[in-house]
């Protein structure tokens, strides 16, 4: 397919070119009529000139009234055609358009009654979610709870808790770093 605008580019130069071809015609028929009147004045035969140019004038005159009505029949005849075709392409349009309807209402009818389906769907879900919370989950959470918190609590009171071994194992890092700077202070 070729490129819309370098069409038309090559159209507006071809229009340009036969604009100049018409132009240069003229002037070289103007040029010469006007010439040839003036040897016909020179040599006496003027109006016989003069009447043989518009002999001529008025043949272009009828042919070119010709020529229009041909192209006028001829721009009718193709509207007709273009009419002809038109009509049938429409009414197939209006039919696509009208099964389009159709199928766009069935298909929002579809969706109406997914939306109400996937609400009572996520209803469902949801409520179950908040009784497994509330029944199974909950309950075992704070059992975890209560368990996770005793034994840390024993820890403190048995043993040395984590904190404190934590307090414990910093404290050797600082001796052991101050006792490396000593030692290589010293050397």
């Amino acid at each position: 397919m070729e490129n819309p605008v370098a069409v038309t580019g090559s159209m507006n130069r071809t229009i340009e070119r036969t604009t100049r071809y018409v132009i240069l015609i003229s002037v070289v028929v103007l040029a010469l009529m006007i010439t040839g009147f003036v040897f016909a004045r020179i040599f006496g035969v003027l109006l016989p000139v003069f009447y043989v140019a518009i002999i001529v004038l008025a043949s272009l005159l009828i042919i070119s009234t010709v020529m229009l009505i041909y192209a006028l029949l001829t721009a009718l005849r193709t509207f007709a055609t273009v009419t002809d075709e038109i009509n049938p392409l429409l009414t197939s349009l209006q039919h696509s358009v009208a099964m389009i309807s159709q199928s766009v209402e069935e298909t929002t009818e579809v969706v109406k009654d997914t939306t109400k389906s996937a609400s009572q769907t996520a209803t469902t879900i949801s409520s179950t979610t908040r009784m497994a919370t509330q029944y199974a989950v909950g309950p075992g959470v704070r059992a975890v709870g209560f368990l996770v918190g005793g034994q840390q609590m024993l820890r403190v009171f048995v043993g040395k808790g984590r904190a404190r071994r934590r307090y414990e194992e910093r404290r050797q890092q600082q001796l052991e770093l101050i006792e490396l700077n000593s030692n290589s202070e010293g050397e």
